[in-house]
């Protein structure tokens, strides 16, 4: 039976944008803004305040690991004492190594950083569905995973860009199940640690293309249909039928990008009969035929 959460982290498709080795001396602010990247980062050693999307800081120790999906403002500062008013400017040391603060002595603060993009049409929703901050605090597993992504990020080895990608989407899994309090929020991590929902989660995902009826899937869930789908629109944050629409689309659209598969292969695998029946879903759906919309992604990606 298909994996749900496997099956999002592959569709989000992430993209390293970069990563790098920050270290810091003595006192530091760091300020950015991001267009909805998303960012991550691991604490080797010493600690910081880190504050996102204008949240409260958190202090983050050595081996700690956050994960932001969709990330617009950032602020880093240096702990214990007051950080400076003024915005630090880091010092390249080399390719993917900064340094922060005092400019002289031993490194007090190390850490790992990246950013990368969802490659994915889908992007707003699927975020959605997880949770908006992802904080793992003393797991090894993740300050070895990125130290392979920053080796991996440094070198031009045949394959470089496939390993990194893989790397990401293995921190992503990780990092989303790793900590049982990310199921508290609606989204696809609590659907899937619902007994039943998790049933018809990984039904609609096992074999998108079923005449699913909300019925059937409460059938399923040996749920009666007006409680599996009050109970599967509150844990998920979407009612089933949306959710389905949902992963129908999103598997079109992949397909469409892809280029290779006919518009009616790709209408039978999504749960319509004919084509015309899927050019009027998906058109309602994205705003685009489906045939205007593979050729803008050509056209886009040339």
């Amino acid at each position: 039976m298909s994996d749900p959460l496997t099956d999002i982290v592959a569709l989000l498709n992430p993209r390293p944008t970069h990563t790098k080795l920050v270290e810091g001396a003595g006192k530091w602010r760091i300020v950015r803004e991001s267009a909805g990247e998303a960012f991550y980062c691991a604490v080797l050693q010493g600690e910081c305040l880190m504050r996102i999307n204008g949240k409260a800081p958190t202090l983050l120790v050595a081996g700690d690991f956050v994960l932001i999906p969709a990330t617009y403002t950032f602020e880093n500062t240096s702990a214990g004492t007051s950080p400076p008013e003024d915005i630090t400017l880091p010092t390249l040391l080399g390719d993917g190594h900064v340094r922060i603060g005092s400019a002289t002595g031993e490194a007090e603060f190390l850490m790992n950083v990246g950013h990368c993009e969802f490659d994915t049409p889908d992007k707003q929703l699927i975020v959605a569905l997880l949770p908006n901050e992802i904080l793992i605090k003393g797991q090894r597993r993740f300050v070895t995973l990125f130290e392979l992504l920053l080796d991996e990020s440094r070198t031009r080895r045949p394959g470089r860009d496939a390993v990194m990608t893989h790397l990401l989407q293995l921190i992503l899994v990780e990092a989303l199940r790793s900590d049982p309090a990310l199921s508290t929020t609606a989204g696809i991590l609590k659907g899937l640690q619902h007994d039943k929902i998790a049933t018809a989660l990984h039904l609609i995902h096992t074999n998108p293309g079923a005449d699913w009826q909300i019925a059937q899937l409460a059938r399923e869930c040996a749920m009666s249909r007006s409680s599996f789908f009050a109970v599967f629109s509150e844990t998920v944050g979407m009612s089933p039928g949306q959710y389905l629409l949902f992963w129908r689309m999103s598997l079109a659209r992949k397909a469409l990008m892809g280029g290779k598969d006919k518009i009616e292969q790709i209408a039978l695998r999504t749960g319509y009969q004919s084509a015309s029946a899927f050019h009027v879903a998906f058109t309602r759906y994205t705003g685009l035929p489906p045939g205007e919309f593979r050729r803008q992604h050509v056209a886009n990606a040339s």
